[in-house]
């Protein structure tokens, strides 16, 4: 089973070595918040990111294959979906 990798904040926030380490291939990647404004930095950790619909629009983002955006509902499906979930 993979688990989901949840972010709020930009990719320079965290600790990048680390979560190239931990991250897996088949992993999902979810952006939230101003973790939005860092899609290609996020790129790195995985080819495919989920990015939350409704936080991407507030910020004038629009979301562009191959990343998929989410809405609340898919959000708690995803989590369901998963084994685990980690919020960065």
């Amino acid at each position: 089973m993979s688990t989901l990798h949840i972010f709020s904040k930009p990719l320079s926030y965290y600790n990048t070595d680390q979560l190239v380490n931990l991250i897996q291939v088949t992993d999902q990647v979810l952006l939230l918040s101003d973790a939005c404004f860092a899609i290609r930095q996020f790129r790195q950790l995985s080819t495919h990111l989920l990015i939350l619909a409704d936080d991407a629009q507030s910020r004038g983002i629009t979301i562009s294959e191959p990343d998929h955006s989410l809405n609340y509902d898919d959000f708690v499906a995803l989590t369901l979906a998963t084994s685990h979930s980690i919020t960065w």
